[in-house]
């Protein structure tokens, strides 16, 4: 009885298994046909000067999203200015809470990275599509 279990027990959890890993394939593929439509979205909506429109009950809108980076040839350099400006604490925690503090310093300096950032840090951006259910 119990080893009739034990089998079955096998065959479910391989059943499961080999379903997880179709769900993947598909949201793989669906992931990728994502990607190929937004970006031919931004594309568009960028040639047409379209910053967001409405569709049905969803708003769309062109986003540009920055990640600030430190040039990996000057990180040690970026480390030094940061801990001398202050930012000492930030070697203790995560690269995000430095893209935070980044994002932040730029804010209060005119839309601009402070001058001691010069050469230390990179900020690449990336378009994406905001939809969010319109109001």
């Amino acid at each position: 009885m119990a080893e009739t279990y034990m089998l079955t027990l096998a065959d479910k959890l391989k059943a499961a298994r080999d379903r997880k890993a179709q769900l993947e394939d598909e949201l793989k593929a669906a992931n990728g046909d994502i990607t190929l439509i937004e970006d031919a979205l931004i594309e568009t909506m960028t040639q047409e000067e379209c910053t967001g429109f409405k569709r049905g009950d969803r708003s769309f809108s062109l986003v540009i999203r920055e990640f600030p980076a430190a040039v990996p040839e000057a990180k040690e350099q970026l480390y030094a200015e940061m801990k001398q400006h202050g930012f000492e604490h930030l070697f203790t925690i995560n690269s995000l809470t430095l893209q935070a503090t980044l994002k932040e310093l730029k804010a209060n300096n005119d839309d601009s990275l402070p001058e001691w950032l010069d050469g230390l840090v990179r900020i690449a951006e990336k378009p994406s599509i905001r939809m969010t259910k319109s109001k």
